[in-house]
């Protein structure tokens, strides 16, 4: 759920009105993924499906993950020993914003320009390369983690989420209380309290 308020309301930012735009086209045209076997929910949605893969790199529900070692072993050829016991984390909130990974290194001039560019909410990103985003590899986008602990709800989130973006966008419009960059803050997880408060119109009848 904090997910999709997330995209609806960086959606509705006056910078993000042309993929609002594209989003809601979409939507109207595939009756809002009605009837789209799940197979083909990526085909056939994939504006939504940018849409939900870039909010969830630049707003992942966890912020933090560690993992304890079970066995010896060693990162980056042997730099860092790692011992029974040793805890390591990542963060897929700042690994979704890492300018060297995001930052369109082609296009960009100095780091500081990466980093707007990693920052910024791009879901064409997707569509250029729906596998990486562009990104050098695959775990540069970790907001389910990845391998044998990663969530087994990883395919069930970003269809929730895809299908969520596509429906509301087609049955309602919205118009938020409140202006400016999506507040966040974090508990355990991604926490948008107050953020939802808008007034919903429905633009459809069944």
């Amino acid at each position: 759920a904090s997910t999709t308020t997330a995209a609806l309301y960086v959606l509705h930012e006056p910078q993000n009105v042309a993929w609002l735009r594209r989003a809601r086209e979409e939507a109207f045209i595939k009756e809002g993924g009605d009837n789209i076997p799940l197979k083909d929910l990526r085909a056939e949605l994939p504006v939504a499906t940018s849409i939900a893969r870039e909010i969830l790199r630049l707003y992942p529900p966890v912020p933090f993950v560690g993992r304890t070692a079970t066995q010896k072993g060693s990162l980056c050829q042997g730099q860092y020993p790692i011992e029974i016991g040793d805890t390591f984390c990542f963060s897929p909130w700042y690994l979704g914003r890492d300018p060297q990974c995001w930052g369109g290194s082609s296009e960009a001039k100095d780091y500081q320009e990466q980093a707007l560019l990693a920052s910024t909410f791009n879901p064409q990103r997707w569509l250029d390369d729906p596998l990486n985003g562009g990104a050098p590899t695959m775990f540069s986008w970790l907001p389910f983690g990845a391998g044998p602990r990663g969530c087994l709800g990883t395919r069930l989130g970003l269809t929730e989420v895809t299908l969520g973006i596509s429906r509301l966008l087609r049955d309602f419009t919205f118009e938020f209380e409140q202006t400016g960059p999506l507040p966040v803050k974090y508990d355990l997880t991604l926490n948008l309290d107050g953020v939802m408060n808008c007034k919903i119109t429905p633009q459809r009848t069944s």
